[in-house]
């Protein structure tokens, strides 16, 4: 039985998500909390919002 959401995501013409490997999302999560240089941090950089002038 698979959810909507799940259906959205496998659909081929349907939205497409990155996916990312959990191991390199924790290490970015462990480099935050023990720099503490940073409140937030989009990954994949190419996620990252343009500023609007």
């Amino acid at each position: 039985m698979s959810s909507a959401a799940q259906a959205a995501f496998d659909s081929a013409d349907g939205p497409h998500f990155p996916v990312v490997d959990p191991d390199d999302l924790a290490e970015h999560y462990w480099n935050m909390y023990t720099k503490r240089d940073r409140v937030e941090q989009f990954h994949p950089e190419s996620l990252t919002p343009q500023a609007t002038a």
